[in-house]
């Protein structure tokens, strides 16, 4: 046998059987990741109570409103309304002269006006009047109220709300934060075992040590920050830019929750709970007047006068 022929026997002995080509995997679809916005749900309930809360805060501020000026009535900070009397004077003045046919005539022709001038004279005697009580009774009624909003907000509601919205935003922020453990971790180790393997040390003839190249891959972060700035392999720019996130909202994820929440009429705004207050509380309600009057200079005691001098 040649040797070719030899060559020949030897590859047939040495084959192997061909293996069965299989297809391979078909790519995995991510899942799609769910918006936060998506979240914000089932909100009709607490809708329905900060809705009730806005409507009694617009009844408080309209009674504070009434307050205020009832009680710049009662103080006289307000010029006593002066009703016209012309037509009324006149009238007098005619039953006064004992003119009877001239008094019906004119009652005739000016009885409207009349009228109108008397309406109005005890309108501005009833509201000077009834002042004091006006006082006392928006008094009462915004004690009412405030013992109204206290007694149909139940902030525990909300908070378990806001807890619920909360949650799906919590578990994927700690489903992505134990990922990242796990590479910073990772990064970490590399680089710790890189740097225990790789040690030098360096000294002079003289037995002086000497500093070496800095053999660091990870720099130290800045107070507050995600990442430091100095990651060996990886641009600043990135770096920077995720840090700057990480301190940061999403305006965009900002605006599409605002949105959710106005479909169910709730807006951004604060609204206020007043609270009654103790019983044996004596101060009045607090309504600050928007303008009060002005308050004369106070007079320096001992002052010494102004002496003006008038030239001819």
């Amino acid at each position: 046998m040649n040797l070719i022929s030899q060559l020949k026997t030897a590859s047939k002995k040495s084959a192997k059987p061909a293996t069965p080509v299989t297809e391979p995997p078909a790519p995995t679809v991510p899942a799609v990741r769910a918006s936060p916005a998506d979240d914000i749900r089932d909100l009709d309930a607490l809708a329905a109570m900060l809705q009730q809360l806005q409507a009694r805060n617009q009844q408080y501020q309209t009674a504070i409103n009434a307050l205020i000026a009832a009680r710049r009535v009662v103080n006289g900070w307000d010029p006593k309304p002066e009703p016209d009397l012309i037509w009324s004077v006149r009238r007098e003045v005619l039953e006064a002269m004992g003119g009877h046919e001239a008094l019906a005539q004119f009652d005739q022709e000016h009885a409207e006006k009349i009228a109108a001038e008397q309406a109005a004279r005890r309108a501005a005697a009833q509201l000077v009047l009834e002042a004091p009580a006006r006082v006392k009774a928006l008094e009462e009624y915004i004690v009412d109220l405030a013992a109204e909003m206290v007694r149909d907000v139940d902030e525990v509601f909300i908070h378990e709300e806001m807890r619920r919205v909360f949650q799906p935003s919590a578990e994927r922020m700690l489903t992505a934060a134990r990922a990242f453990v796990q590479a910073w971790q990772e990064m970490r180790t590399v680089e710790s075992t890189l740097k225990g393997a790789l040690r030098l040390a360096h000294y002079s003839i003289q037995g002086d040590r000497n500093t070496g190249y800095d053999m660091a891959l990870i720099g130290k972060p800045n107070p507050g920050d995600l990442l430091p700035n100095l990651i060996e392999g990886l641009a600043f720019s990135d770096l920077a830019e995720l840090n700057r996130q990480y301190h940061g909202l999403d305006d965009a994820l900002a605006r599409q929750i605002s949105q959710r929440l106005k479909e169910y009429g709730i807006s951004p705004g604060v609204l206020y709970v007043y609270h009654p207050g103790a019983a044996s509380d004596e101060r009045p309600i607090y309504a600050p007047d928007p303008n009060p009057p002005s308050k004369r200079p106070q007079e320096i005691p001992f002052a010494a006068a102004t002496v003006v001098t008038i030239r001819n």
